[in-house]
């Protein structure tokens, strides 16, 4: 039932314990606390048309709430923040001859075109939300797990209705792995800041 393709990201997946550890550990710290989205991607929120010239006409909607659910929040902000990386690595110029470095660096939509986007996203959720931070001191450590765990999801997708892992596949699974098995260090390459700038002063410990 696998196509050839798949096999080569289970191949590849398999070669790393540490991924599948953190994937197992990240299921197990799941905790429901409130209402969650469960599908909170980019495509599934609306803006005003002239959202940008009527400042008063500035409310965000968000539609599909049929996997909605009590959750945990970390999963919804993750799965947002990797809907946001999948424009990122859906823009990358892969080749056999190519480095998975050059790769990244010259994507067509950069990071860095994304990352101001990013961080203003943690902070408005952030400023909104701060007792989040005293709940789960590590939350925004696991929400960059969950943005690791969604680019699996994606790539599973891919393969599940295109058939393919290709070199942008293979791209997006180290990416992922960074997220899943080095969160801290990948919190300033995500959002172009430290994680001291992203929350509030008095609960910056994330």
């Amino acid at each position: 039932m696998v196509p050839a393709d798949g096999l080569k990201f289970f191949a590849l997946y398999q070669r790393y314990d540490s991924l599948g550890q953190a994937i197992a550990e990240l299921g197990t710290s799941l905790v429901p606390c409130c209402l969650v989205h469960n599908d909170l991607k980019l495509n599934n929120i609306l803006l005003s048309n002239n959202w940008e010239q009527d400042a008063s006409n500035n409310m965000v909607r968000l539609i599909d709430w049929e996997r909605c659910s009590w959750g945990d929040p970390a999963f919804d902000l993750g799965t947002l923040i990797g809907s946001y990386l999948s424009l990122w690595l859906g823009s990358l110029i892969t080749s056999n001859a190519m480095s998975i470095d050059e790769s990244l660096r010259m994507a067509t939509t950069p990071l860095e075109i994304l990352q101001p986007s990013l961080a203003a996203l943690a902070i408005a959720y952030f400023t909104h939300f701060p007792e989040i931070l005293e709940r789960r001191p590590d939350f925004l450590r696991r929400v960059i797990q969950f943005s690791g765990w969604n680019l699996i999801n994606a790539i599973q997708s891919t393969l599940q209705y295109q058939k393919s892992f290709n070199n942008r596949g293979i791209c997006m699974l180290q990416v992922a792995k960074s997220l899943l098995c080095r969160p801290e260090p990948s919190i300033p390459t995500i959002f172009g800041m430290k994680a001291s700038d992203l929350t509030p002063t008095s609960l910056s410990r994330a």
